[in-house]
């Protein structure tokens, strides 16, 4: 396959974004990375990999740690409507290029297919919205052009619309709760494949960094934050909190624990309640 370029873009209609928060819908955390980490996550792990990679903006944006992830990732502030000369002057782009809706984290299974189109195609979600676009061509240097967002690209008279199911654009508290809901599932899916126990798998929150050895369980209602580690035969009972801590192996926390930046040595027992670490 020829070189292609990645653009993971934040760039919504009017009215398009209801989330009602003084963050940008594009940094809100989703299983303890920014959604926009997951949109350029998905197109890092495309075969063969991008040769260029870019986040725009349009505004000033910090880079972030969680996003700076990728070496050769660029971050544009793009302020007009040539998004082609913008990228030109970041570093150039290929013959094709795939954009990705930086508020639309679960795209990973749907995005090859899209790169190998043949031509311009769009993927759009469950509710009809365009989450993604592979542009090549004449439609290239038109829809970069005169850029006016993903919802323009779609609106044209492209070959192929596909819809994904489990596509997913955040614009809203509603979508993100739904989002939230996937990207666990998923999650706490591998960690089962590996060994680990959880009782109620629906009823737990676990975080993208999180670690659990074999045969481990997991009671309801546990929420498993940020950096942490769970050895191998450690119990974690009802209603425990862990953030950024390490736990070992054949540790028994009987429940409602609060466990923050922390370490358990192996084969401790904590009982109900019990605090330890800092925040």
């Amino acid at each position: 396959m020829a070189p292609w370029t990645g653009v993971v873009l934040v760039r919504g209609e009017p009215g398009d974004d209801r989330m009602e928060s003084r963050l940008p819908t594009f940094l809100h955390p989703l299983a303890g990375r920014p959604l926009a980490w997951h949109a350029l996550a998905a197109l890092a792990a495309l075969q063969p990999a991008p040769r260029h990679l870019y986040l725009v903006t349009e505004r000033e944006l910090t880079p972030d740690p969680l996003l700076d992830s990728w070496e050769g990732l660029r971050l544009v502030e793009f302020e007009g409507r040539d998004l082609r000369s913008v990228l030109a002057s970041a570093g150039g782009t290929d013959d094709r290029v795939l954009v990705v809706d930086a508020r639309a984290p679960l795209l990973d299974d749907a995005l090859q297919p899209l790169l190998e189109a043949p031509c311009t195609a769009v993927l759009v979600d469950a509710d009809g919205r365009p989450a993604a676009a592979s542009l090549s061509g004449e439609l290239l240097d038109y829809h970069l052009g005169e850029w006016n967002g993903l919802a323009a690209v779609a609106a044209a008279d492209v070959p192929r619309q596909v819809s994904v199911e489990g596509a997913l654009v955040v614009r809203d508290r509603g979508t993100l709760a739904r989002a939230s809901e996937r990207i666990r599932d998923r999650l706490v899916a591998r960690l089962m494949e590996g060994g680990v126990t959880f009782v109620l798998p629906q009823t737990v929150w676990v975080d993208l960094d999180v670690n659990i050895g074999r045969d481990s369980v997991i009671y309801p209602g546990v929420v498993l934050e940020g950096r942490t580690t769970i050895g191998e035969e450690t119990v974690v009972g009802p209603g425990c909190r862990i953030v950024d801590s390490w736990v070992g192996s054949g540790v028994e926390l009987k429940g409602w624990n609060y466990l923050s930046h922390t370490s358990i040595r192996n084969r401790a027992i904590l009982e109900p309640y019990a605090r330890r670490g800092f925040d």
